[in-house]
């Protein structure tokens, strides 16, 4: 959000230039624990994304298959990096390629994400362009609490058309 109102930059801009100044100037990785669907880490962490849809950041995106309405968190865990790592990761993270790294990028999908900083500071977490911060965090999917609708011939998966009833 800090760099949201920069003159001159759209909102991928915005959201790069921020990932620059974040892992140029502050350490990259924090101790956090993170449990997902029973199975706990704890580690340093560069990074860890729960996808419930397909972009964010101004067109990032990490899990090109994730769906609002599938039931299940797309989620991928990065351990702390390098830099020259980082910068060399980046793009590929943003283009979905997350299966291509299998040794750097852990993805998981499930029901619920638990994660909680280690060392007593709290988690940023972003929802939806909402910045929260607290110690902890649990995201667990609830069963149809939200219904999605489209214009007839539309759906949210890409390159999907529909007939005039929604079937495909």
């Amino acid at each position: 959000h800090r760099y949201g109102n920069v003159p001159g930059l759209s909102g991928r801009g915005s959201y790069l230039l921020s990932v620059a100044v974040n892992f140029l100037f502050k350490p990259i990785g924090r101790r956090w624990r993170v449990e997902l669907d029973g199975e706990v880490l704890e580690d340093d962490f560069a990074l860890v994304s729960m996808c419930n849809g397909r972009y964010y950041g101004g067109g990032f995106m990490p899990v090109g298959e994730a769906q609002p309405d599938d039931g299940v968190l797309d989620m991928l865990v990065v351990p702390k990096v390098s830099r020259t790592t980082f910068f060399r990761l980046v793009s590929q993270y943003a283009k979905g390629r997350y299966r291509d790294y299998p040794q750097l990028i852990r993805d998981y999908h499930g029901q619920t994400i638990s994660y909680a900083s280690l060392n007593g500071e709290n988690v940023i977490t972003v929802v939806d362009g909402e910045v929260m911060r607290a110690p902890e965090f649990t995201v667990t999917l609830a069963d149809k609490k939200v219904n999605f609708f489209y214009p007839a011939g539309a759906s949210y998966q890409p390159n999907v058309q529909l007939d005039k009833k929604g079937r495909k």
